[in-house]
């Protein structure tokens, strides 16, 4: 179950990127757009999708094994996968029922998160990473529940799910790859900062946020693997530019989106690592490449230049050279723990 969830992760993150991909591409003038269909969708897969399977493996698979040294039952985790699989499918035909299977998902997340605030089998209390875990999915709840209730979706508000959860993970998880302990008081003040910033749309208090959460990762003395370290670099590089640009709506979603998010993923591979060994149940050792590194911000960083204002016809590559990227990233990933 745990290797169908993350399968699901990566189908749907096909069928999330793809209308994107040519969505941007009918914009620079090519004639073609075969998944127009599919692109108002595109947001919701990739967050509650994507995001949402790749963080359900996360909760459910990895720290569950290692905080309480088993997973959750294929009954919770099954469960919770046919509940993200019917919100995207719903979304496409009634958008309030697609939050409401969403929001049902999000709260098994929720409960499950639970254990995480009691004691680990090793006798260890719950950190900070534990506890901001927990409010990040008290936080997406309510965020979905809102949109319920005011009766229409607002996009990028949706995006709290899974920032607000790598704020989490960058507790525990960078220190591992910086070899520099994160300050856990600063995290938690970013964390709330990110919230009411990204609530609020405030560009102060996403620039304050930004502060915190670089000078807690530790990243500017970090001593670790350059590979990780040249990802999260370019990761918090991305969330300057949408802190600072917020009230630009493409350049702000594509930065945290884009930037901020897959670079992180990239990066901390150590949390990819543990979903790997739980889903394929072998230990794994990866040799990263920085192809997808070189695709993925290249094609960004045209992206930002379009929303910025300027045109050439080499941007026609921007989307194409994202998802390449992106894909390119899981695909190297799998081939190797499925060869080894």
């Amino acid at each position: 179950m745990p290797l169908l969830l993350m399968i699901s992760g990566i189908a749907l993150l096909l069928l999330g990127g793809i209308p994107a991909v040519f969505e941007f591409m009918e914009m620079q003038g090519f004639p073609i757009d075969p998944t127009s269909n599919l692109f108002p969708a595109h947001w919701f897969i990739m967050i509650y999708g994507f995001f949402g399977s790749l963080i359900g493996n996360e909760i459910l698979v990895a720290l569950s094994a290692e905080w309480s040294g088993r997973t959750a039952s294929n009954g919770i985790i099954g469960s919770y996968l046919a509940l993200i699989i019917l919100g995207v499918v719903s979304f496409f035909f009634n958008q309030r029922l697609g939050l409401l299977f969403i929001l049902v998902s999000m709260a098994i997340l929720l409960d499950y998160s639970s254990v995480y605030l009691g004691r680990s089998r090793l006798g260890l209390k719950p950190s900070v990473y534990n506890w901001l875990l927990f409010y990040s999915l008290m936080v997406t709840v309510f965020v979905i529940g809102i949109q319920l209730g005011l009766g229409y979706t607002i996009p990028y508000l949706n995006l709290l799910f899974p920032t607000s959860m790598v704020f989490a993970v960058m507790t525990r998880d960078i220190g591992l790859v910086t070899r520099v302990k994160v300050s856990g008081w600063e995290n938690v003040l970013a964390f709330i900062l990110l919230v009411l910033g990204m609530g609020f749309e405030n560009s102060v208090l996403m620039l304050l946020s930004w502060a915190l959460s670089f000078h807690a990762s530790g990243l500017y003395r970090a001593k670790g693997r350059k590979y990780p370290l040249v990802h999260l670099l370019a990761a918090w590089f991305y969330f300057l530019v949408g802190s600072i640009f917020i009230s630009n709506y493409d350049v702000f979603i594509h930065s945290i989106a884009v930037g901020f998010l897959f670079n992180t993923v990239f990066g901390v591979d150590v949390v990819l690592m543990d979903l790997f060994i739980n889903a394929f149940q072998k230990r794994v050792s990866v040799k990263p490449s920085y192809i997808p590194f070189f695709l993925l911000n290249t094609g960004l960083l045209m992206r930002l230049l379009y929303d910025f204002g300027f045109s050439l016809p080499i941007f026609i590559l921007s989307a194409p050279l994202q998802g390449i990227g992106i894909l390119s990233f899981f695909l190297l990933t799998l081939r190797q723990v499925v060869v080894r």
